[in-house]
């Protein structure tokens, strides 16, 4: 069963397709017939039972004499099918296309938002927790082994956080920090790269929502917002790329509401540093002590 967001964008498409040949004062099997399609082709369409792909919108719309839709009728048949992708088809040839097909959206936005829960974002991993991160990934979905090239290429994407005119702002839950996700001295390393960002930047910031807090919102899933255009929701059998302004919208609000429930600067190193303690060797200082 389709998510209930693409059933709703299948049928606001099926309607306006139906009001478009309404318009025209054309049956369904006249317009069927025009198009050297089956009958009951129109009728699958116009009930969003099929999805018409950019090929049926241009002839749709040609033998309604609307071509002047065909832009927008296209957009929102590639919304739909942008949507919803499942991991299975993501990740039928290994992890490495994955992280490289975050290439493109990542050079092309010039905001991030970012807010995880209980694990250390991607563009903030250090290689070892990487590698122990993609490492359970495979090993739960049972698909092909490309660890090496999937940890080079999502450290690869690193390179973003050093590109000129972007802003960057990260709420992770301390859930995140007390993870074990890789071996203790590993997790050690992670911290300490965590703790360097705290200082803060012009172009980055760092969160950490205390597990004590009471924020007024505390969503069940991980998501990025992307610019004011876009938001990506990972789930466990498929991501979501939500597009719709109303939706996008309310994800940035919720942002804003987690970002005042978390501390930042020194009270954010602390809650760090704490963790840290408990990943490190009695004799371990934190780093730059």
């Amino acid at each position: 069963m389709p998510p209930p967001r693409i059933t709703e964008a299948k049928g606001i498409l099926a309607a306006r397709l139906r009001e478009i040949r309404s318009e025209a004062r054309i049956t369904g099997r006249a317009l069927a017939s025009e198009a050297g399609w089956h009958y009951s082709k129109v009728s699958k369409i116009e009930n969003a039972a099929q999805t018409p792909n950019e090929d049926d919108i241009r002839m749709w719309c040609r033998v309604c004499d609307a071509e002047e839709y065909v832009v927008d009728l296209i957009a929102a048949v590639r919304n739909i099918d942008s949507m919803y992708t499942d991991w299975r088809r993501l990740e039928a040839t290994g992890l490495r296309h994955v992280q490289e097909s975050f290439t493109s959206l990542y050079r092309g936005t010039r905001r991030f938002r970012v807010f995880q829960h209980s694990a250390v974002p991607g563009l903030l991993q250090t290689p070892a927790y990487a590698r122990a991160h993609l490492r359970a990934v495979i090993d739960f979905r049972g698909i092909p082994d490309d660890l090496e090239v999937a940890v080079a290429a999502r450290l690869g994407q690193q390179v973003v956080l050093e590109t000129g005119g972007k802003l960057f702002a990260f709420i992770i839950g301390e859930q995140a920090l007390r993870t074990p996700v890789c071996a203790p001295r590993d997790m050690v390393e992670q911290l300490d790269r965590l703790a360097g960002l705290t200082a803060g930047t012009a172009h980055l910031s760092l969160g950490v929502i205390p597990s004590t807090a009471r924020p007024p919102i505390m969503p069940p899933e991980n998501f990025w917002i992307y610019d004011a255009t876009q938001v990506r929701v990972d789930t466990v059998p498929g991501q979501y790329r939500i597009k719709i302004p109303s939706d996008v919208a309310l994800y940035e609000r919720a942002f804003a509401r987690l970002s005042e429930a978390a501390v930042y600067g020194k009270a954010a190193r602390t809650l760090i540093e704490t963790s840290r303690a408990s990943f490190a060797e009695p004799h371990e200082p934190p780093r730059g002590t």
